[in-house]
């Protein structure tokens, strides 16, 4: 029985000082406990080395900057003229805004190489690859029944 007392006591002795250490209140903790314990995030970044490529971590679509897309475009009008220049009419039919070209601009991913009495060649880019694109007036008579 002694035995068993003296472990009780010892048992007590033992627990007891844990016991007021947590009983005691701690200080907060100071601007370089906060920094010794944040944790630490890293990132992993990616660098692209294009070659001539689309950097495929580029949105696909850059909104309103890039203009009309060149399937929504209509050609409504050509003021030719051989020696100074022709310009074109074109209407974006999505959103009917009007756009006048001059050989040589860009509209979009269009530019306006060539012109002639009716009709715009163009060199239309899309995500790199390049086509070549003919625009043609209609021909008012034949819509109209003349």
């Amino acid at each position: 029985m002694r035995v068993r007392a003296l472990m009780a006591v010892a048992l007590v002795l033992l627990v007891a000082p844990g016991l007021k250490a947590q009983e005691r209140e701690q200080d907060p903790p100071t601007e370089v406990d906060r920094a010794q314990t944040a944790p630490t995030l890293e990132r992993e970044t990616f660098s692209y080395v294009a070659g001539g490529r689309r950097d495929p971590f580029r949105p696909l679509e850059a909104g309103d900057e890039l203009g009309p897309r060149f399937e929504d475009l209509e050609l409504s009008g050509i003021i030719y003229g051989a020696q100074a220049g022709s310009v074109i009419v074109l209407v974006d039919r999505s959103t009917q805004r009007r756009y006048r070209i001059w050989e040589g601009d860009m509209v979009g991913g269009a530019q306006l190489l060539e012109v002639t009495p009716d009709e715009a060649v163009f060199v239309v880019t899309v995500f790199g690859v390049s086509r070549q694109e003919t625009l043609r007036l209609k021909n008012m008579d034949k819509e109209q029944g003349g």
